[in-house]
């Protein structure tokens, strides 16, 4: 993967560290030790030097470190959100093929790596299915009431996480947010495939 040029002026002291773990995609390292991704449309220096057009997401981590950058480009009829890391490598798409599949957005970690997909399905409230690249279901996202942008993540009957609005941290106070809770131990693909499926809700629900 080539890494772009980051000048000294788009490096910061608020990223997050990226942990010596060892696994097949290194930019998906950084999610591999959190349990907590909080997501504010807020611009960043790195997005300038990215240079992709778009709105601009800033994603931390619950200690507000940035973790990573994303882009929704708003050219686009359907849904396509790129995700950078520190370096501005691209490191998650999360994207809805067709104007009219509504329901489905498939999310690859890296690009080129198909992760698995996120299924809306027609339920009392809404309802979303996480599955894994072989189409298996590892998890239900299920919205808490009717009118609720409150969801419970769902592994069977027990819930394991949560994706809401407002995460109350220091570093994303003061404007709108949305985020998610997940299991630390948590397949790194699977949480990069709920982090698509955050991004989906987030940006098209609130």
């Amino acid at each position: 993967m080539k890494t772009r040029e980051i000048t000294n002026s788009t490096r910061t002291s608020k990223w997050m560290q990226c942990p010596s773990t060892k696994t097949e995609f290194p930019g998906l390292a950084y999610i591999y030790p959190l349990n907590e991704l909080i997501i504010v449309e807020e611009k960043d220096a790195l997005h300038d030097v990215i240079g992709t057009p778009g709105i601009c997401y800033t994603i931390f981590n619950n200690q507000g470190q940035k973790v990573f950058l994303a882009v929704q480009d708003r050219r686009c009829k359907t849904f396509d959100v790129k995700i950078f890391n520190y370096y501005g490598n691209e490191v998650i798409q999360v994207k809805r093929l067709y104007k009219l599949c509504l329901n489905k957005a498939l999310v690859w970690a890296p690009p080129g790596n198909f992760a698995g997909s996120v299924n809306e399905v027609k339920r009392y409230v809404n309802t979303y299915l996480v599955k894994n690249k072989d189409g298996e279901v590892v998890l239900m996202i299920k919205a808490q009431g009717l009118f609720q942008y409150v969801y419970s993540i769902l592994s069977g009957d027990e819930e394991v996480g949560i994706v809401k609005k407002h995460w109350g941290i220091a570093a994303v106070l003061s404007v709108n947010n949305f985020g998610i809770s997940f299991p630390v131990g948590a397949d790194v693909t699977d949480k990069a495939v709920l982090l698509g499926a955050c991004l989906l809700i987030g940006c098209l629900k609130y």
